[in-house]
């Protein structure tokens, strides 16, 4: 099938490079006694660890110590009776809706290239939140999971980054962890915890795309746009539901199964499965599992979609893991890949494309993490507060999925290897294009005083230089933001202390400068023609004075970048890719000595704001 991209979508896909995921879920396979329940005990644990305590990777802390945790707005217990390993658990109990424990590590640990994992219980508690100062509070990870309605028994919580709130970490010093426990002003927090631990990541990020339902427009739509990537996705149902509405008939279920795709376990029939008695749920489970294996979708049916997605019981997650190999629920944040807590991995979203999943995405590229998105009913134009999804929405994320080279993968790649998973991008989307990439648009000098909001100006499609000066004692800051509401603000220059030039990728559209100053300013804007003759290509050396930007550079895989700034002020490096994609490298203030990596394959730039002088050494990673 063939596939016609975009100048700009062709321009910003990634050559994929991941090695196998084989045998994901294999360290699983003995790891609990089937016949002990809950309570099973972890074979490759040893004989006195119990679920959800895991036997792999390296323990971090196994609180037989609990004198190296400082507890804040709270208090911190030994729980002999609740050890899931050694002799004992860890209680930490607050007054107040948040507490907190905290491990200090002064020399740094190195979590670079690792996933962090914890056994829970969450006895009183809407959500956890556990932080990675790597090195200080400036430069953090977090992870932040709320607990399912009604959930008060042991689960493994996997930390996946939900969020990068400052600075860029530096996850080889990493010196403080925090385990955060928040509960509500009636209930405050009470939670147990035992057995955190780093096992070894994989080598990319990953993405599942779970298309709930099985609805119509999954079959028509999304269908033929996953198979022109060479992507496939999961479809969990319901087999009384099927063919029901607007649902996919199982011919057509066949048939993607056919193309690879997963058809998943997913009793919507039931949607208060949490509330029944324990043999019902069973009944239920089991029920649903057979029927689809009956079908003919024995692969898929290993993997379980909780009806209510938002709802999980102790009696309802043993019973899943029972039945089940997989088992997904709301939960929002990525998870490590290959995931501990098998059955609540947690699934975000997906219309939620700039309340969060970007943002996950980006993550999960970076940090080789997972992300599962729930894709609802795809309609031409969406309601904002709908249950479906806008056609624009979903191609923009199979976009930036494809830009940020993750690799989409069903629930079966997880749990039997990724060496079957198709990983490739459209045949020569990656070969390095020539001719004209960008024409010339147009150009606007703009100039005001202190904090202005500039009247509306065009832009063609391409690169925007801002060519910037500010007489003022506060940073500069300007952001161009499209008149339509419809797309998301860029900015130009995020924190300047002087003067300079800084650049972005636009579409054609309507825009205004919204600029933050407290005195006279002056903004050139101009938009140069981009030729394939102009790429630099790595290794290369640049150094410079103030705010610039480096490209166009031409690469067929990621950059490796040796970053220096001997200023004082604001320091920023972004890469901006040619398809409008970014990432921020370096936001800090000060001299700075670090190497940073940057998924970047395709034609892109480094975008630097400082104050000081600065160099790059680029190079292929």
């Amino acid at each position: 099938m063939e596939h016609e991209l975009s100048r700009r979508h062709a321009l910003g896909a990634l050559a994929a490079g991941s090695t196998a995921l084989a045998g994901c879920l294999g360290f699983l396979d003995d790891e609990t006694d089937p016949d002990d329940g809950a309570n099973g005990t972890a074979g490759r644990a040893g004989a006195d660890s119990q679920w959800p305590a895991i036997g792999i990777g390296e323990v971090l802390s196994d609180f037989e110590e609990l004198d190296r945790w400082r507890s804040y707005n709270g208090q911190i217990e030994a729980a002999p009776d609740e050890a899931r390993t050694g002799s004992q658990a860890a209680l930490l109990e607050g007054d107040e809706v948040e507490a907190r424990m905290s491990l200090d590590v002064p020399e740094g640990l190195d979590l670079e290239g690792w996933d962090t994992s914890l056994a829970i219980n969450p006895e009183s508690a809407t959500r956890i939140v556990v932080e990675f100062l790597a090195p200080t509070r400036d430069e953090r990870l977090n992870t932040v999971r709320p607990i399912p309605d009604e959930y008060d028994g042991w689960f493994r919580l996997d930390c996946g980054y939900e969020h990068k709130p400052e600075g860029e970490p530096d996850l080889s010093n990493v010196t403080q962890l925090n385990v955060v426990a928040v509960g509500t002003e009636d209930e405050p927090p009470r939670v147990l915890v035992d057995d955190l631990r780093r096992t070894e990541a994989v080598d990319n990020g990953t993405a599942i795309l779970a298309f709930y339902d099985g609805h119509d427009s999954h079959y028509e739509i999304a269908a033929d746009r996953l198979e022109e990537r060479g992507w496939t996705g999961a479809v969990p149902v319901d087999p009384g539901r099927v063919g029901s509405g607007d649902r996919m008939e199982f011919d057509e279920l066949r048939e993607l199964r056919d193309r690879g795709w997963d058809v998943c376990a997913y009793p919507r029939g039931e949607p208060d499965l949490v509330d029944q008695p324990e043999r019902r749920q069973r009944t239920v489970v089991e029920s649903v599992r057979d029927s689809l294996a009956d079908q003919g979708f024995e692969d898929g049916s290993r993997h379980f979609f909780a009806p209510s997605w938002r709802q999980m019981t102790p009696t309802t997650h043993e019973i899943v893991r029972e039945h089940h190999e997989t088992g997904f629920l709301f939960g929002s944040c990525p998870v490590g890949t290959p995931p501990t807590g098998t059955h609540t991995i947690p699934v975000i979203w997906g219309p939620a494309l700039h309340n969060g999943v970007r943002r996950h995405i980006n993550l999960c590229d970076q940090y080789r993490q997972l992300t599962v998105i729930r894709i609802p009913p795809i309609v031409d134009e969406a309601e904002p507060e709908g249950s479906v999804m806008a056609l624009e929405d979903f191609e923009h994320l199979l976009d930036h999925l494809e830009h940020r080279g993750l690799d989409v993968i069903t629930p079966s790649d997880l749990v039997d290897g990724m060496e079957g998973a198709n990983h490739g991008l459209p045949d020569g989307s990656g070969s390095k294009p020539d001719g004209v990439i960008f024409e010339a648009g147009e150009a606007h000098a703009l100039e005001g005083t202190g904090e202005t909001d500039t009247e509306p100006f065009d832009l063609a499609e391409g690169i925007v230089v801002g060519e910037f000066t500010h007489d003022g004692d506060a940073a500069f800051a300007a952001s161009v933001v499209p008149t339509d509401g419809d797309r998301d603000d860029e900015a130009l220059v995020t924190e300047a202390d002087g003067d300079g030039e800084s650049m972005l990728v636009v579409d054609a559209g309507t825009y205004r400068l919204e600029v933050d100053a407290d005195g006279p300013w002056s903004v050139d804007l101009e938009q140069p023609a981009v030729h394939a003759d102009d790429f630099e290509e790595p290794p290369l050396e640049t150094s410079g004075t103030g705010s610039a930007f480096v490209g166009p550079l031409w690469t067929d895989d990621d950059l490796s970048l040796a970053v220096t700034h001997d200023g004082d002020g604001s320091f920023v490096v972004d890469g901006v890719g040619a398809d409008g994609s970014w990432e921020q490298l370096v936001n800090q203030r000060g001299g700075f000595d670090a190497s940073r990596s940057y998924a970047a394959a395709g034609v892109c730039w480094i975008d630097i704001e400082a104050d000081g002088d600065w160099s790059l050494e680029i190079d292929g990673s």
